[in-house]
């Protein structure tokens, strides 16, 4: 871990509060010098390498995706230096794994606030990915 963060993984899902978060990435970028790298997860619970026409269904998704996560990028972190990465799997599995081989300083997500059934049933990434992160994680609140 390195201060002034200047390595942040910013995992986006299109939601408008992860481009929230995207926001404060930008501004801690800005401030730093640093590197946004933008992740954006095809969320995938199985291992479909054996399976071509499904891997040719999540290739073509994540190229919708990239051109996506471009426009957003070129909108939002039009002041700093940024990269966007796509993989699939399990989200905050896949953040983590991202978060070490960069190696990032800082990741900054949403977290919905989902309490009661809606964690039980939906679980939490963010707590996932805060037991397992190898960085601080700034886990921004999704607006209500």
């Amino acid at each position: 871990m390195a201060f002034p963060f200047k390595r942040i993984l910013a995992p986006v899902d299109f939601d408008p509060s992860s481009l929230m978060a995207l926001e404060f990435a930008a501004k801690l970028a800005k401030q730093n010098d640093g590197t946004v790298f933008v992740l954006h997860i095809v969320p995938v619970d199985m291992d479909v390498t054996g399976m071509p026409q499904y891997v040719d269904l999540i290739k073509r998704q994540e190229s919708l995706d990239r051109d996506k996560l471009t426009a957003i990028a070129k909108q939002h972190l039009a002041e700093v230096k940024w990269e966007i990465l796509d993989q699939m799997g399990e989200p905050a599995d896949v953040i983590d794994d991202v978060a070490t081989k960069l190696p990032a300083d800082l990741i900054v997500m949403v977290t919905h606030g989902r309490r009661g059934l809606a964690r039980l049933v939906e679980g939490s990434i963010a707590e996932k990915v805060l037991r397992n992160a190898p960085c601080p994680v700034l886990a921004v609140r999704q607006e209500q």
